[in-house]
């Protein structure tokens, strides 16, 4: 696995591009469906797409990059053998009722697929949740977390966590 990384020639998420526009296009709603907007910005908001076609062209291996375009092309693939269009031509039920199958390895889709949205799903929640966005608006982020209280009555704690002697 080591022997296959190359270290990123270039570490600006507009410029190294593996996805081109009808890709990105697929990958953006993809993870729009995945973590959509509610009270907070979902998969969109937090420019997720760009981080998967960022971390797809610098750190995945050319095997690892062919398959993720296959996936691609196998949603295309299949919402047109299904619904006689392309997968972002379809509507919003048809992709949900698409992809579910996709999940559990159903219809048109076999358990290589099901992997392979997995590990998308995967790469969707590393984006948001490692995002400015995911960080701050949908996850509570401290520095420190419970903040410092230096002198506290062993009492009111009622036990200790941990000791190093």
């Amino acid at each position: 696995m080591a022997d296959s990384f190359s270290s990123p020639r270039d570490f600006s998420r507009r410029k190294e591009r593996l996805f081109n526009a009808e890709q990105l296009a697929l990958v953006r709603e993809l993870g729009e469906l995945i973590i959509p907007a509610t009270d907070t910005p979902g998969a969109i908001g937090a420019e997720v797409h760009h981080f998967i076609d960022h971390q797809a062209a610098c750190c995945l291996s050319a095997q690892e990059q062919e398959s993720l375009i296959k996936g691609l092309q196998r949603i295309n693939s299949t919402a047109e053998k299904l619904y006689g269009k392309a997968f972002l031509s379809c509507t919003q039920a048809q992709q949900v009722a698409l992809l579910t199958q996709m999940e559990q390895a159903q219809g048109e889709f076999t358990a290589q697929d099901r992997a392979y949205f997995k590990q998308f799903k995967g790469l969707v929640l590393l984006g948001y949740y490692t995002s400015e966005i995911g960080a701050s608006k949908e996850l509570a982020y401290l520095a420190i977390p419970g903040g410092y209280k230096g002198s506290v009555k062993f009492s009111t704690v009622g036990k200790a966590w941990a000791f190093n002697f």
